[in-house]
């Protein structure tokens, strides 16, 4: 049997980048190393099948010199297998020869991450670099047997920002008068990755990466049609897409899930979550296995 854990939904290293948003235009100069990057692949993925080994893919902003990234990935050996995501991002700088380092925080209880590479020369360019990694609790309870800290040498490959429809269907088992039954809902995702943002203590305009913006549609529900993102609580930390929506009747619906490739044509799921509303007034979780992108 699998063993996994869910660590944050990534609302706190969401929040870190998702204040004081800006307008007027992105300064002209954006880094290279800012983007979507698959570290360790293939790509790591959510629920079971994680397959095997160590898998991590970064999200990384660049400011200036200053770096940070927010991330996700698997780690797996024997039939042991989860999840893993930092939920205060890494952060670090980069030297004047364009090497640099990205490393987690000390108070981190999940994971203690350290990257070192080289930025490279141009946008979508593979650069090199090393890791190491070491897990606490609860991965360490449940991983034991896993090797830690584990250490690395690769070669980063680029992905590109989320920007596209996706396509699918979630059903959920539900209960009415005592009764249960089987409910399905379409869903129909517009995501864009990407927030112009204004730096509080600089001015300076930038791209937050991690960022994320759109809309949603639903077919087959009797209390929604539509719903407009949470982007506080929304974005894309390495391959992971967490999708809040406020929907028309007022309710909440999530969706987490994570690319399964870098050509981003598919979006594996582990859950739809419904909350408040007219529908929601117990929490609901629609099976959403896959979502395919349309445009």
């Amino acid at each position: 049997m699998k063993n996994w854990a869910w660590l944050s939904f990534t609302a706190c290293g969401i929040g870190l980048f998702l204040s004081g948003c800006g307008g007027g235009p992105i300064a002209p100069a954006v880094s290279p190393l800012a983007g979507n990057w698959l570290i360790v692949g293939p790509m790591p993925t959510v629920g079971f099948g994680l397959g095997s080994g160590f898998r991590l893919a970064l999200t990384v902003d660049v400011l200036d010199n200053q770096l940070f990234a927010a991330g996700f990935g698997n780690n797996s050996c024997g039939n042991l297998g989860e999840s893993f995501a930092f939920p205060t991002g890494a952060m670090g700088t980069i030297a004047p020869d364009g090497t640099f380092s990205l490393q987690t925080g000390t108070g981190s209880t999940v994971a203690t991450l350290l990257v070192q590479g080289t930025v490279p020369k141009a946008n979508g360019v593979p650069w090199p670099g090393n890791y190491t990694i070491s897990f606490g609790p609860p991965i360490g309870i449940s991983g034991q047997g896993c090797d830690s800290p584990l250490t690395g040498a690769f070669t980063a490959i680029s992905f590109p920002l989320v920007n596209g429809v996706y396509a699918g269907t979630g059903t959920a088992q539900v209960t009415s008068n005592g009764a249960s039954g089987t409910t399905s809902m379409g869903v129909q995702m517009l995501l864009h990755q990407g927030v112009t943002m204004t730096d509080s203590a600089s001015g300076m305009q930038y791209l937050n990466n991690i960022g994320l913006t759109g809309n949603v549609r639903v077919q087959g529900s009797a209390c929604f049609s539509s719903g407009v993102m949470n982007s506080s609580s929304s974005g894309v930390e390495g391959n992971e897409v967490v999708a809040q929506f406020t929907m028309d009747d007022g309710s909440t619906v999530t969706v987490i899930g994570t690319l399964t490739d870098p050509t981003e044509s598919r979006i594996t799921t582990l859950l739809l979550l419904l909350q408040g509303g007219k529908c929601g007034s117990t929490p609901v979780y629609y099976f959403l296995s896959e979502l395919e992108r349309q445009s």
